[in-house]
């Protein structure tokens, strides 16, 4: 990113924090999770059925479709105010 390009950012960053606080502290709390349990669970899934589609086995495949299964109802029932990392 050239010299005039970080300065036109840095530019929409003041401005956005001026005009938008709470917009900005929305997302500055989504920067500091971690991808866990659930969500790591169903990447894990996902990357397990394609692997299984790729490789043309039914049975990787299968086991792909109930790792994410599972990933998806451990999240559904996940207490809401679970926090994603300690610090």
């Amino acid at each position: 990113m050239s010299d005039r390009e970080r300065r036109v950012l840095e530019s929409i960053e003041r401005e956005l924090r001026r005009t938008d606080p709470r917009f900005v502290r929305q997302f500055a709390r989504l920067g500091k999770r971690r991808i866990t349990g659930p969500s790591m669970l169903l990447i894990l899934g996902l990357v397990v059925m394609v692997l299984g589609s790729a490789i043309v086995s039914v049975a990787v495949a299968v086991l792909g479709i109930g790792i994410a299964v599972v990933a998806l109802v451990a999240a559904y029932y996940r207490p809401l105010g679970f926090k994603f990392s300690g610090g």
